[in-house]
């Protein structure tokens, strides 16, 4: 679990929960597969993180002196190497594809409950829906660092981390819990939520666009190019969201307590502002603020060197945190009022 990145879970997990919610007195509902829909959601995630570990050790990994060099400079990606329990010998290759083999075969079990449901409850096309988006899951979870594609080395890693936990997580969440193939509202909320999902990891690039090309990672950041697209990136990301939620309260009826999600705007203003000053070494204070959300031991990491990293990439996830719980909050009151 540690070395699938647990940590990483809320990234998928909070957007999913969303999802269900948001299922809830739609036609063909069936309640009893949020169970097996959320746990198979969480294990397909930690098996793709797993599996991209594989492809990045046989790619090749960076020697030992440019890491030790990055680190020294305080580069955060440097000291993430992911492979560390295979170069240790604390596993084995073998080992790690059985691990992997493991997740994403619970996460097809949990599949194949909600396929073999949907086509008793819901007939052919419902079962058919779950299928195309697992699939769909799978194929791009895998050439997210695998052959052919290997997209992740193409500077289009972040935006298929964005596809995978924004829209096509929560339109496959929808299909498996009520047989609907495709609806445009919840099409577009899911739109939003991924590119707040990928304003976590691309942020990160931003930041160690330097360190990153020393790695020999090719990023979404290096693709853009200079600082100001880089930086105007995440707040075109930012402002997606709320176009996608005003489409839906002015076209298809959302409530517009929705709005309330907005809380987070300020959030986003720092993110863009404070990202801009880092990448063009413009002074301040890296201190996190009671509106910022939950930091974790911040003390600790400041002691780490860690914290210039961190206000920012907990940020961002606390923005997309927010914005669903709030979603989540007004669709629950909504069903009772």
């Amino acid at each position: 679990m540690d070395n699938a990145r647990k940590i990483s879970l809320p990234q998928s997990a909070i957007p999913c929960i969303t999802a269900i919610v948001l299922s809830i007195g739609q036609d063909g509902f069936v309640w009893p597969l949020a169970i097996p829909v959320f746990l198979g959601i969480c294990a397909a995630h930690l098996g793709m993180n797993l599996a991209d570990d594989f492809y990045d050790y046989k790619t090749g990994i960076p020697n030992n002196e440019i890491r030790s060099t990055l680190v020294a400079q305080g580069s955060v990606r440097a000291r993430m190497e992911k492979c560390h329990y295979i170069q240790s010998g604390a596993a084995t290759v073998e080992e790690l594809k059985k691990a992997i083999a493991g997740f994403l075969g619970f996460a097809g079990l949990m599949g194949a409950i909600a396929v073999i449901t949907q086509f008793l409850v819901n007939g052919m096309s419902a079962a058919l829906a779950v299928v195309m988006f697992a699939i769909i899951g799978l194929i791009l979870g895998l050439q997210y660092s695998g052959k052919p594609l290997q997209l992740g080395y193409h500077g289009l890693g972040e935006l298929v981390i964005g596809l995978m936990f924004g829209p096509l997580n929560i339109l496959g969440v929808y299909a498996a819990l009520t047989g609907q193939m495709f609806r445009p509202d919840i099409c577009l909320f899911g739109v939003g939520v991924g590119c707040m999902v990928t304003n976590i990891v691309y942020v990160h690039s931003v930041m160690e666009t330097s360190a990153d090309k020393q790695l020999g990672k090719y990023t979404f950041a290096h693709l853009l190019g200079n600082k100001t697209a880089q930086v105007l990136a995440i707040g075109v990301l930012a402002i997606i969201p709320f176009i996608c939620l005003l489409v839906n309260i002015a076209v298809f009826d959302w409530n517009p307590w929705f709005l309330l999600s907005a809380v987070t705007i300020p959030m986003s203003i720092f993110l863009i502002i404070s990202t801009y000053k880092f990448v063009n070494n413009i002074g301040q204070e890296d201190q996190p603020k009671w509106w910022m959300g939950p930091m974790g031991d911040w003390d600790s990491y400041v002691k780490a060197g860690m914290d210039w990293f961190l206000i920012r990439w907990l940020l961002a996830r606390n923005i997309v945190t927010f914005f669903c719980l709030i979603t989540i909050v007004v669709k629950v009151i909504t069903l009772f009022v």
